[in-house]
């Protein structure tokens, strides 16, 4: 009689990543998730899991097409051991495929050779984001009754005063501000001069 020996490997859940559009939809086209370079297992429920991690902490990276790379470090030891999950909230950059009647502001940022500035910041009011390697940004609004004011019967994004809104720019090579009005539904472009 010849007996198998029966070997069972044990894999321990470490850590599951979900990744979350911070416009409000579902996530749009291919998302890498990696810990320390090492890389994750997309699940069918969209969650990203990692097996037998050695760490107690760790770094999350999360790259996409059409979202600001993140990272986010986690302390692992912190997480409950039988639901060990972070949520990472991504934020769209300007490849991202925005629905027809999207409110946003686009635009490109340059310094005073007219040089697109990578990693810019733009604000408008809480709403924040950065531009990208080309210089580019965009704003989005997720508008509901009381962040809109209605003139003239066109409804148009709330500002400090009726339906202008200040924008912000900053970077080391210098800061912009600019005044603009945003209509619903509307995309408006602009071009910023750092100085």
């Amino acid at each position: 009689m010849i007996s198998k020996l029966l070997e069972i490997d044990v894999a321990r859940l470490s850590l599951a990543v979900y990744p979350i559009d911070d416009y409000g939809g579902r996530i749009k086209g291919r998302v890498n998730v990696h810990v320390n370079c090492r890389k994750a297992i997309k699940n069918r429920s969209g969650y990203h899991i990692f097996l037998n991690l050695p760490y107690e902490t760790c770094t999350v990276s999360v790259t996409s097409d059409f979202y600001f790379d993140e990272e986010v470090e986690v302390d692992l030891s912190a997480l409950d051991p039988l639901n060990p999950v972070v949520s990472v909230t991504l934020k769209p950059n300007p490849a991202y495929p925005f629905s027809p009647g999207a409110t946003l502001i686009r635009g490109i940022v340059c310094d005073s050779d007219g040089k697109p500035v990578s990693n810019a910041v733009v604000r408008v009011g809480n709403k924040e984001t950065r531009t990208s390697e080309k210089g580019e940004f965009v704003l989005y609004f997720k508008l509901k009754k009381e962040d809109i004011v209605k003139v003239n019967g066109k409804k148009f994004v709330k500002g400090n005063n009726g339906k202008m809104l200040h924008i912000e720019v900053f970077h080391s090579k210098g800061s912009c501000t600019a005044e603009v009005e945003v209509e619903e539904g509307k995309t408006v472009n602009l071009n910023l001069y750092l100085s």
